[in-house]
């Protein structure tokens, strides 16, 4: 529906209009009619007809309409600016280090959001924002993964050394050959790419105990686990 100039609209049809309903025209009409401001210029006026109704005259378009966002949207669009300020700085990023990163951030702290919920809200709109892949991806993609260790206290990520690689390689099939898809469902949910369900929906639990326990030797030997981290290119399509 578009409102058209110098035409006059009843309290119904403005509803109709913003698709909201009765009650929430109630709660919600000032907010809608001060954002309306910026689209068109208009005039409240009595129904001639019944005093008690209020009609509204559209006097001029000013520019396309576009509905306000909501709350949750406009969550969205805060973390997708955060998560994006912090790839600029360093791109070889998870989830979780994000969160861990934005959380001090004065715009995030006004959310008073919990640090699960930021993490949560970091990982769904990291999911969406990247992929292995053009396809799909809104903000860009991954354009690699590199087996890192994290360095907590800077909120960071060091690559690993040929070395320490090939010894966690030789750990693995030291326990049993595991499938690429396992594989890769081991490591995208090590670094959030994938939730827990979907891991374990892919990786047999043979083969994720053998991952496991590759991992706690490599730690035993160098004292943190390893992690495939993901490298992200902003726009890189």
């Amino acid at each position: 529906m578009e409102l058209i100039e110098n035409k006059t609209y009843s309290t119904a049809e403005m509803r109709e209009f913003f698709g909201v309903s009765k009650d929430n025209w109630k709660k919600q009409r000032d907010k809608l009619l001060l954002h309306l401001t910026h689209y068109y210029e208009y005039e409240r006026e009595y129904d001639e007809q019944d005093r008690r109704k209020v009609n509204y005259h559209i006097h001029k378009k000013l520019q396309d309409y576009k509905p306000p966002e909501r709350k949750r949207e406009r969550q969205n669009a805060l973390y997708c600016k955060k998560i994006i300020e912090v790839i600029k700085r360093d791109n070889l990023q998870t989830a979780k280090n994000i969160s861990r990163i934005i959380k001090d951030d004065k715009e995030i702290m006004a959310l008073n959001h919990k640090d699960g919920t930021i993490y949560e809200y970091t990982r769904v709109n990291m999911r969406n924002m990247f992929g292995d892949s053009v396809e799909g991806n809104l903000k860009g993609i991954i354009s690699e993964k590199i087996w890192c260790r994290a360095d907590i206290e800077h909120n960071c990520y060091i690559p690993l050394t040929e070395s320490q690689i090939q010894y966690f390689y030789d750990r693995i099939h030291q326990y049993k050959e595991i499938q690429e898809k396992e594989w890769k469902a081991c490591i995208d949910y090590d670094n959030n790419l994938i939730t827990e369900a979907e891991r374990n929906n892919l990786v047999k639990k043979s083969s994720l105990q053998c991952f496991l326990n590759a991992k706690g030797d490599f730690k035993q030997k160098y004292g943190h686990f390893p992690i495939k981290v993901p490298c992200y290119q902003l726009s890189a399509f």
